[in-house]
């Protein structure tokens, strides 16, 4: 198989932290990565891509680490994953829910300013309707309507704005 015809095979994890209140920590992306299904300015709960080997426990750290500062040692994350969600063809993502006990945003340093912007507390339902990075919209769902061990193996494609779309 040549370079140009493998299969990119990338793994990751996405975060959905819920505060007191019942809402949950949407992030909007800064960075345009169409082969992982996101363009800046979509929203997503947290994610982050394994590397190579890496434990789900261990990539979960450096997404708190690197997506939410501040929160490091704030978030009680549940044991076991709720879902496995294939992204786009050859990216697959476990989805994890943890919850906090305090509604403060996350301190954006150098680093998380590179890939995230705005950080919000919203309701879980009223996540559900904001643009949202490809995968993203299945999640929320799924979370909402508490389905758990759930493998979906086709997310709805990202839908872009008029603007962006070439002829």
């Amino acid at each position: 198989m040549s370079n140009s015809a493998r299969i990119l095979r990338v793994r990751g994890v996405a975060l959905i932290v819920s505060n007191p209140r019942g809402e949950i920590l949407i992030i909007q992306e800064l960075q345009t990565k169409p082969h992982l299904g996101k363009y800046t300015g979509m929203f997503s709960p947290p994610m982050e891509t394994s590397r190579e080997r890496e434990r789900d426990c261990s990539t979960i750290v450096r997404l708190i680490d690197e997506e939410l500062p501040g929160l490091a040692g704030h978030i009680k994350i549940e044991n076991e994953r709720q879902g496995v969600y294939r992204i786009v063809p050859g990216v697959w993502v476990s989805l994890y829910v943890g919850q906090t006990r305090d509604s403060r945003l996350p301190t954006p340093d150098a680093r998380s300013k590179e890939e995230v912007g705005t950080y919000l507390w919203v309701p879980p339902c009223e996540a559900i309707t904001f643009w949202l990075r490809q995968g993203a919209g299945e999640m929320l769902t799924d979370y909402v309507e508490h389905r758990n061990k759930v493998v979906c193996r086709h997310c709805r494609p990202a839908i872009l704005p008029e603007a962006s779309v070439s002829v």
